[in-house]
């Protein structure tokens, strides 16, 4: 169930982009606070924290600093990268042509009608 709402929640890459911004921003605003950065200056630093660049020019000094820059770290590695990458393949692979779950139940259902409607035939 939490899979299922995962997944529709982050169903296109426009709504991991918009996950990721949100995650950058919240660790940027965070950073900001526990180090007395000025914003710009977090933001900068949660984009290459997240990234794995991490050029060092700035780094957190205090443990609630360490835990956001580790969080991150994380968070944009072990979720936001397999959502883009899976959205990626999914976009690839995804057969255009292919019968949604709704389409095939319909498809279904007609041929079960008209399979009854040639029995009652044959039967006359």
């Amino acid at each position: 169930m939490a899979l299922h709402k995962l997944r529709s929640a982050t169903d296109t890459l426009k709504e991991v982009a918009a996950i990721y911004l949100g995650l950058l921003l919240l660790a940027a605003g965070a950073f900001a606070v526990f180090e007395q950065q000025p914003f710009l200056d977090s933001l900068y630093w949660a984009a290459t924290t997240a990234t794995s660049v991490g050029y060092g020019d700035l780094s957190p000094k205090t443990v609630p600093g360490k835990i956001v820059a580790v969080s991150l770290m994380h968070l944009s590695l072990f979720v936001i990268a397999p959502l883009i990458v899976v959205r990626l393949i999914e976009r690839v692979t995804s057969n255009q042509h292919e019968f949604t779950h709704e389409e095939q139940e319909r498809i279904i259902a007609a041929l079960s009608r008209l399979e009854e409607r040639l029995e009652r035939l044959e039967r006359r």
